[in-house]
């Protein structure tokens, strides 16, 4: 595998955004495809590197260069203003800049015109909303994805975190001292199978002594979570499923039957108003696995299945 980081937008007193792009050295005689892939984490934590590897290389030696891409980080910054918008313009950048850059920098040949986005959580969020642009991908996968942010679900307290503790407020508000960020180095980025981090399953126990992961798990037990990131109370803007129209591209969706992060339900549903559509989609609910069921699941083990399924939706549509 071969990689570059490159920086693909500027924000602020000249912050950059960066987005990583991955290739196999195997797969670059033909024109490759490009899978864009964003992070999870409550849009508050995380950063490209959260990608799973395992992912990476099954769509890289597919022909694709994959590139995981960094977002601007609630709540310093709303939904719709940081993370929706930044997801769209890497999008964009990808379509119109990559394909120059990797030919200048590595001598390969990108095809734009096949390019595929998906997502895990938060990140499946972001994909979702790349569908209804006037140039969509392909196809789109979602991976346990946050959507239907007008459900009561997302403003109640949520059950599988009732094991965080309640935290000083003054602790938990040092979030709202730091800058804007594009990324962080907290405890959801060692699930990652690095060369240096030994590999799990699933995701870990958040690091709850660092106020920004603190910050996210709390809220989220609340059910304050999503009121604090959306911030101008629109939930219908940020939720993908309101831009679901009959020229939306092929959608796969896989989604734990056991999450309680975010329910299944709302993926079920996504289908079926897909389905409703005329969209061609598809589901599936691996049985038992919870949210993030799919991190350090290695290409031989029987858990694979459903990831390569919906990797595999994602190469045959950008073959079309």
């Amino acid at each position: 595998m071969d990689s570059r980081d490159y920086a693909f937008k500027t924000f602020g007193d000249a912050q950059q955004i960066y987005a990583t792009a991955h290739w196999a050295k195997s797969q670059t005689n033909a024109p490759l495809g490009i899978a864009l892939a964003f992070h999870g984490g409550g849009f508050v934590v995380g950063s490209r590197i959260m990608l799973p590897m395992v992912q990476i290389e099954y769509l890289a030696n597919a022909g694709f260069v994959v590139v995981s891409a960094d977002y601007r980080l609630c709540p310093q910054v709303s939904l719709y203003d940081g993370p929706i918008e930044d997801a769209k313009d890497v999008y964009k950048w990808c379509k119109e800049s990559l394909p120059g850059l990797l030919k200048n920098d590595a001598a390969l040949e990108v095809d734009p015109s096949r390019t595929v986005v998906f997502g895990h959580s938060a990140g499946a969020c972001l994909a979702l909303h790349t569908g209804a642009l006037a140039d969509p991908p392909r196809a789109i996968l979602d991976f346990y994805g946050v959507k239907y942010t007008t459900d009561p679900f997302w403003f109640a307290p949520l059950p599988a975190l009732a094991m965080i503790p309640a935290l000083p407020k003054e602790f938990l508000n040092q979030v709202f001292n730091e800058p804007v960020s594009s990324n962080t180095m907290l405890s959801l980025e060692r699930a990652t199978n690095t060369s240096d981090q030994p590999k799990t399953k699933g995701l870990p126990r958040p690091d709850l002594s660092v106020p920004r992961n603190a910050w996210l798990f709390v809220s989220l037990k609340d059910g304050t979570q999503l009121e604090a990131i959306v911030q101008d109370g629109d939930y219908k803007r940020v939720d993908p499923v309101n831009y679901f129209s009959e020229k939306f591209p092929p959608t796969f969706f896989i989604h734990g039957d056991d999450d309680g992060m975010v329910i299944p339900k709302f993926s079920i549903e996504a289908k079926e108003k897909l389905e409703s559509l005329g969209v061609e989609t598809g589901i599936l609910l691996p049985e038992g696995k919870s949210h993030g069921f799919d991190v350090g699941i290695e290409l031989d083990e029987p858990e694979f299945a459903p990831i390569r399924a919906g990797l595999d939706f994602l190469i045959e549509h950008a073959k079309r």
